[in-house]
C-alpha cells in the first residue's frame, strides 16, 4: 500500500489487521512468570514488530525532496528542448507523444512535495484534497504507462488510424487512466492517530479494484508487449513493437507490481507466511515503490540523452552511411574505385 499504508498498518501473522481498541495487553505480554491463560492462538494474533518504521522515517522525506528537485529540473529541460529544438524528435514515439509523457512526468513530480511534507509533519488537508492527491498521482501514473505501451505499438495501430485522428487516441488514454484511478481516489482519505496521513484506506472492494488496476498496468501490459515482441521477431512479421527508452517505465514499475500480487496473496491468506516474510514484503513494497518513483527524473533525462543521440547520428553519417551522387542516383565507395580501376586498365 505504499510508504504510508506500510507505516500505519501493522502486519499479522494471520494475515489480518489488528483492533488496537479490543486488545488487552496485559494478556499477550509474555513475562518471565508463566500465564496458564496464554495460549498459542492469542501469540498467534500478537502483531508482527517490522523494522520498516524507522527505516521509512529516517529516508523518506530526503529521498522525495532530492527526487522531487531532480524531476522537476529534468522535466523542464525536456519541455525547452521539445519546444525549441524540434530536430531533436525526428525518431518514434514522435513530439506530440512525448509532450504527453512529459506531462504525466511533471504531475506526478509535482506531487511529491505534498507526500514528503505529509511524511515530516503530518497533514492537515481533508479527505477531498486528500482524494484528488491521490487521482493525480495515480492518474498521471497510468496514463505514462498507457502512452508508453501505445507509443510501442503505433507501427500496428497507426495503420489503421489516421494522422489527423491520433488525438482520440490520446484522449482515449487519458480517460482510461483517469478511469483506472477513480479506486485509489475512493480508498484515500485521512488516516492516523499521533499524525494524520494522507493513504489509501482498507476497504475490500475498492481496494481490490485498485490492486487490479496496478496489476494491469505494472505487469499484465509490459508482459503482454514482452511476449509480443518475441512472438512478431520469431515470426520475423513486418509488423514490429517499437521497444525503446520510453520503455524504462516498465523496468522500474515491474518490481512495484509484483509487490502489488504478493501483498494482496498475503493480505487474502493465499500464502503461508511468517513475521520475517511479511517484514520482507514490507520492505519489498517500499523500496519498489521508491525505485518507482525514479521514473520521474530518470525517464526525462534519458529523453533527453536519446534525442541528442539520434542528432548526432544524422549530423554524422560515418563510414558505412552510402553518399548520394548528384544526379539522383546512390553510388558507393565501392563504385567510385572500380570506376577508377577500370580507367586506369
Amino acid at each position: 500500500w505504499g510508504w504510508e499504508g506500510i507505516f500505519l498498518q501493522s502486519r499479522l501473522s494471520s494475515g489480518q489487521e489488528l483492533n488496537m481498541t479490543n486488545v488487552n495487553f496485559e494478556d499477550i505480554m509474555v513475562n518471565y512468570s508463566y500465564d496458564p491463560e496464554l495460549t498459542y492462538d492469542t501469540l498467534a494474533s500478537m502483531p508482527c514488530h517490522s523494522g520498516y518504521c524507522s527505516f521509512f522515517r529516517s529516508y523518506a522525506f530526503n529521498f522525495l525532496a532530492v527526487v522531487c528537485a531532480l524531476g522537476l529540473l529534468s522535466n523542464l529541460a525536456l519541455v525547452v528542448a521539445l519546444a525549441n529544438c524540434r530536430s531533436l524528435w525526428g525518431w518514434p514515439p514522435g513530439r506530440a507523444s512525448l509532450f504527453q509523457l512529459t506531462l504525466g512526468t511533471t504531475i506526478f513530480t509535482v506531487m511529491l512535495p505534498f507526500f514528503a511534507a505529509g511524511i515530516r509533519q503530518g497533514q492537515v488537508i481533508g479527505d477531498g484534497l486528500c482524494k484528488v492527491a491521490y487521482m493525480l498521482w495515480y492518474g498521471s501514473l497510468f496514463a505514462e504507462g498507457l502512452l508508453v505501451a501505445a507509443g510501442a505499438c503505433s507501427a500496428i495501430w497507426g495503420k489503421w488510424v489516421p494522422s489527423r485522428h491520433h488525438w482520440c487516441v490520446a484522449v482515449a488514454l487519458w480517460v482510461a487512466a483517469v478511469i483506472l484511478a477513480v479506486p485509489a481516489a475512493l480508498l484515500s482519505g485521512m488516516e492516523g492517530h499521533q499524525q494524520k496521513l494522507c493513504m489509501l484506506r482498507d476497504r475490500a472492494g475498492w481496494r481490490l479494484a485498485h490492486v487490479t488496476s496496478c496489476l494491469a498496468v505494472f505487469l499484465l501490459l509490459p508482459a503482454a508487449l514482452g511476449v509480443a515482441k518475441a512472438m512478431l521477431t520469431w515470426r520475423r512479421s513486418g509488423w514490429q513493437l517499437r521497444v525503446g527508452v520510453t520503455c524504462v517505465f516498465f523496468l522500474l514499475w515491474v518490481p512495484y507490481g509484483a509487490a502489488q500480487l504478493l501483498d494482496l496473496l498475503e493480505r487474502r491468506q493465499l500464502l503461508y507466511t511468517s513475521c520475517h516474510f511479511q517484514e520482507l514484503l514490507d520492505f519489498f513494497l517500499g523500496l519498489s515503490e521508491g525505485l518507482g518513483v525514479l521514473h520521474c527524473c530518470l525517464g526525462p533525462l534519458l529523453l533527453l540523452g536519446a534525442g541528442l543521440y539520434h542528432r548526432r547520428m544524422d549530423a554524422d553519417p560515418g563510414p558505412l552511411r552510402v553518399p548520394c551522387g548528384r544526379g539522383g542516383g546512390g553510388g558507393s565507395h565501392f563504385d567510385t574505385f572500380s570506376t577508377a580501376m577500370r580507367a586506369r586498365n
